[in-house]
């Protein structure tokens, strides 16, 4: 009973080095994309470089084509990282902008009030100036009368 070697069944197609190829590339290309965005998700770090593809014709390939995202997940969530930054940045601004207007405005009420009070410390002042000034004539015109007074009673004692 001599065997021969079974038919490959149609199920089965042979499959090229070129192809094997390709398939290599483009799972090793998956792979580093799934790498880069756990790392960006994770620890924001640096991207760790792609491996260069082997070549099929002998010479090294420089091989800077775009990824290819199949879902547009990837993008997705990299345009809602860098926005989310931009946010941040924004809302950071935002406040420290806030916080210096807020700052101005209680400086601004604090000389408002202190104005005010010096206001009120200068009308009493004046108040009290303009009191001590009456004060001062009535006892000028007092002590005018005093003199009068004086100069008729040693007058009439001259005159007795």
């Amino acid at each position: 009973m001599v065997k021969s070697s079974p038919s490959p069944s149609p199920a089965f197609l042979h499959i090229s080095d070129k192809d094997l190829t390709e398939i290599e590339l483009h799972s090793v290309d998956s792979i580093s994309d799934l790498h880069r965005t756990h790392i960006e998700q994770h620890s924001k770090g640096v991207r760790p470089p792609r491996p260069q593809p082997p070549s099929t014709n002998g010479n090294l390939q420089m091989l800077e084509r775009p990824v290819v995202f199949q879902t547009g997940h990837q993008r997705r969530k990299s345009h809602l990282n860098q926005l989310s930054s931009v946010c941040a940045l924004s809302r950071r601004r935002y406040s420290l902008v806030c916080a210096a207007v807020i700052l101005i405005l209680l400086t601004l009420i604090l000389i408002f009030c202190f104005l005010v009070q010096q206001s009120r410390a200068l009308t009493s002042l004046s108040e009290v100036v303009r009191h001590r000034q009456e004060t001062a004539d009535e006892l000028l015109l007092l002590l005018q009368e005093l003199q009068a007074l004086r100069r008729n009673m040693s007058a009439t004692r001259n005159a007795h």
